[in-house]
């Protein structure tokens, strides 16, 4: 069976200091990798979704208060925000209403820092709020230790095959 080529870009947008080289590195790489370049990051991932074969090359770009600029060429976006942080709720909220007024679907929240839980001033009611408020899926990690990476990745590119390619 032939395998059909697909090619994504997604924003990973955050407030300084957020996580967002962090979040790309453990995505792509499975670890965090210090100095990571702020350009494009590139990963393929390969699925079988209804009995058909797709190779998507995903390109992660990292923006934060420039994101508007660059919003209409993304498939998606993956919104990080630092749980330690009040004012990084209000940042993303700011960018997916954004998001959304462009007609943006694939749209992620990560709640990134769960290591730092008696740090935190945002707690993962606030990120179900948020989810429920603009249709978005979220996810709690920590770019420090690694934790609750497992799935993301696959999860995020099957629902954006079964939501834009097979609905064709």
């Amino acid at each position: 069976m032939p395998i059909q080529k697909l090619a994504w870009k997604f924003l990973v947008i955050g407030s300084k200091g957020s996580g967002k080289s962090s979040f790309i590195s453990y995505i792509v790489y499975g670890e965090m990798t210090p100095g990571l370049q702020r350009s494009l990051i590139k990963k393929t991932v390969t699925r079988e979704i209804n009995g058909n074969r797709y190779s998507v090359d995903i390109l992660f770009q990292e923006a934060d208060d420039d994101a508007e600029r660059t919003m209409g060429t993304a498939t998606g976006m993956i919104v990080i925000i630092d749980l330690t942080d009040s004012g990084s709720l209000q940042f993303a909220e700011r960018v997916i209403t954004r998001a959304h007024g462009m007609n943006k679907s694939n749209v992620y929240i990560i709640g990134n820092k769960t290591d730092l839980k008696y740090e935190a001033q945002i707690w993962k009611e606030d990120l179900e709020e948020l989810s429920r408020k603009f249709g978005s899926d979220y996810y709690m990690v920590s770019c420090k230790d690694g934790t609750g990476f497992d799935g993301i990745l696959d999860d995020i590119v099957d629902r954006i095959i079964s939501r834009n390619v097979l609905r064709r």
